[in-house]
């Protein structure tokens, strides 16, 4: 029996977190479904896709989800990432959407959701605050698999002043001025990105891998740790993961196979209602 830093086992941490029955496990089990099908889909629209984040680390530590998580990333190469979203707009699945800032005129997230029709999320804000109106003006808000674009010749400082001016618009001007937003969103798309790729392909990296433009997350990988997948068992399922698991894990956790103390674990605070 497996004995972490912590003391616990993976069942005390099965009971203590998501125990079968639990909403929480039935959320996890709702979103093992959707990755199935987001998976099967990739290959119908001949792209390749794989985990991400803490799936990766799940995966490698618990054999699935981290007990207390309650969502699924996945990457694919920025240049597939319209591909995979017009697929699956193109064929409708009667449960799961795909939420974009075209297909929800109340979210602005720079990366695709698949979404859920038969479970939500309640809301975990206050109503006042911007997150809490970001949530609420979206239309969809069931479990979601997030979906990810990235890519090479990245860079760090322009990413983060993407991410900056994403967030701004997501949620600052979404709420106060909706057309502006709109008209920020599409400028940041179609000119100010294109112009960092521009200024990385003359002064990055080819090899420095991060999330496309406007994400807000900041890590940094060397090609070879991401590519070429290489599979990893998920909850029993064979997904393909990144070339070098252990590289992946130490650059984002450090130490990936020690738990963290109880109180500094990222227990997502949403309430999560599945409907059968």
């Amino acid at each position: 029996m497996k004995v972490y830093n912590t003391g616990e086992t993976e069942e005390d941490l099965r009971k203590a977190y998501n125990p079968e029955g639990s909403s929480l496990r039935k959320a996890q089990l709702r979103m093992l479904d959707m990755v199935d099908y987001l998976f099967e889909t990739a290959k119908k629209a001949e792209v390749s896709c794989r985990l991400d984040g803490g799936n990766v680390l799940g995966a490698v530590r618990h054999g699935g989800f981290i007990p207390w998580d309650d969502d699924i990333d996945v990457v694919v190469s920025r240049s597939d990432f319209k591909k995979l979203c017009r697929y699956i707009q193109e064929h409708p699945h009667p449960q799961y959407v795909l939420q974009t800032p075209e297909t929800d005129k109340g979210s602005f997230v720079p990366w695709g959701r698949l979404r859920d029709l038969k479970s939500e999320y309640v809301n975990p804000y206050p109503a006042d605050s911007r997150e809490g109106k970001a949530f609420a003006a979206q239309k969809y808000r069931g479990l979601q698999v997030d979906i990810f674009p990235y890519e090479g010749y990245m860079i760090p400082s322009l990413q983060r002043l993407a991410a900056k001016m994403a967030c701004t618009v997501h949620f600052d001007l979404s709420k106060s001025h909706p057309t502006i937003a709109r008209m920020t969103y599409v400028a940041l798309h179609r000119l100010v990105y294109p112009c960092f790729r521009l200024i990385g392909r003359c002064l990055g990296n080819p090899n420095l891998y991060m999330h496309s433009y406007g994400s807000w997350f900041y890590f940094q990988f060397p090609k070879e740790v991401l590519l070429p997948h290489r599979d990893i068992v998920f909850e029993g399922r064979t997904i393909p993961g990144p070339a070098d698991v252990d590289r992946f894990c130490s650059l984002i956790y450090k130490n990936y196979m020690d738990l963290p103390p109880k109180g500094k674990r990222a227990v997502h605070a949403s309430e999560i209602i599945v409907y059968e």
